[in-house]
């Protein structure tokens, strides 16, 4: 059994290549013209109007995560985007 590729991991775990979404990410926040934390907060609201009402622990799980994005918790970090 040959081992998984990286790039096979990224498609089993997000449904497509680290670098599509990032890129997905990025244009979707330009074309709205919205921080990506704003983008990211659709994607969680989406899954979670998509989970069955019994996984009450991962619904609390995305409203906490949904929370820190709102409150401006987590900032960008322009030095790890410049690659340092």
């Amino acid at each position: 059994m040959a081992e998984t590729t990286d790039r096979e991991k990224e498609w089993e775990l997000f449904g497509m290549g680290v670098e599509e979404l990032e890129t997905m990410v990025k244009k979707k926040a330009e074309h709205r013209g919205v921080p990506v934390s704003d983008v990211l907060i659709d994607m969680l609201e989406l899954a979670q109007t998509q989970l069955e009402e019994k996984y009450t622990n991962v619904h609390h799980i995305f409203n906490r995560v949904i929370y820190v994005l709102q409150s401006g918790m987590v900032v960008d970090n322009p030095k790890l985007m410049d690659g340092d």
